[in-house]
This record gives C-alpha cells, structure tokens and sequence, in this order.
C-alpha cells in the first residue's frame, strides 16, 4: 500500500497539470521579455488606437441626449464645443465645454492633464481586454501607458492661453459618470479654434 501511494505521488509531483504562458501580443516586450507597456501601445497606438477612436466614435450630443443609466462603462465619442472655463486648479486639468445650442453651461469637461485620470480610453478600445494580459498589474500598465501617450502626443503642446471663447473640436473616451457627475473626456484628438481679439 505505502509503495503503492509513494508510486503515486512521484507520478503527480513529476506532472504539470498546466502551464502558464502570457499571451502573444502586439509588441509589448522588452529586451529582458518582461511586458513592456509604453512599447505596447506605441506598437498599436497609429495601426489601432487612433483609427478606432477616428472611426468608432458616436457623437457625444446624442450621447447626452439618452439615458445616461444605459451608458456603457467606457465609450468613444465625439464632438464640437465652445470652451466655457479652463481650469488648472489641479494636475488633472479640465476644459469645461458648452455644446450646441449654446446655452452657457458646461455640458462635459476635457480632461487636459499633465495628469489623465482613469482608464477611459483603455476600456472603450474593444482589442484591448484583461485576457490578453499576464496580470491586473499589466492591464493597468497598459491604461497608464495609453494615458500617458494622450498627454505627450495631443495635449503637453496646448497652450492654456487663449481657449476660453474658443471651439473644441474633439474624439476620446469617456467613463460612465457617477449620477449628477460631470462627463470627462480622455481627448485622443483635440483642436481648439481661438477666439481672435
């Protein structure tokens, strides 16, 4: 009986009943193999990031216009608006828009940084989801990364002189906002038509 069992375990032990891999990504590793999230997104931000924000965004007017309980986690939208107030009252920087008919109240706010907050844009991209990811601690690499790319790529050249007056013409991500929140915008794309004086 003892050889019996001792036969047995020696069996198991030698066994892996799995294996653990990561899966393939695009790019995404560094020289060592370890993930690598800013080169992740660089690999797909021109290929996939912006032509899904491009082509997938719905307009935020009609977004507004819903039911704002029957919105998505995270979506990509769309739109034009006249910038009420700039405020840099924090690191996560805020252009408060009024849209079209223009009635002089903020109807969502674009978040200008330095600091991005949330993971908006991660999870309104529909190729980018937990499962192709070793870990949370990758899948939040990857929407600091992609905040991070926002920053350096459309908003760390904006001048904050100026906007008020001015047209925001936009296409990012949102999050669902809490009930009463104000709606904020991850800005993929951003241009703002100066009011001359």
């Amino acid at each position: 009986m003892s050889r019996a069992w001792l036969a047995a375990s020696l069996l198991l032990s030698s066994c892996v009943p799995w294996t653990v891999r990561p899966i393939e990504k695009d790019g995404g590793e560094s020289k060592d193999g370890a993930f690598d999230a800013n080169a992740y997104v660089e690999s797909i931000w021109d290929s996939k990031v912006t032509p899904a924000v491009a082509t997938g965004a719905a307009d935020l007017a009609g977004w507004l216009r819903g039911r704002r309980e029957d919105l998505p986690a995270a979506f990509l939208v769309k739109g034009a608006g006249r910038v009420l107030r700039v405020d840099t009252t924090s690191r996560t920087g805020l252009l408060l828009i009024d849209l079209a008919p223009y009635d002089g109240r903020a109807d969502a706010a674009l978040q200008i940084g330095p600091v991005l907050r949330g993971t908006a844009l991660r999870d309104a991209l529909p190729f980018i989801q937990f499962s192709q990811f070793v870990n949370q601690l990758e899948f939040a690499r990857v929407g600091n990364a992609l905040n991070d790319r926002v920053w350096k790529t459309t908003l760390a050249a904006l001048s904050k002189e100026g906007l008020v007056g001015g047209l925001a013409t936009f296409a990012g991500a949102a999050s669902r906002p809490a009930a009463n929140g104000m709606l904020e915008i991850v800005p993929v794309q951003l241009t703002v038509t100066r009011v001359s004086r």
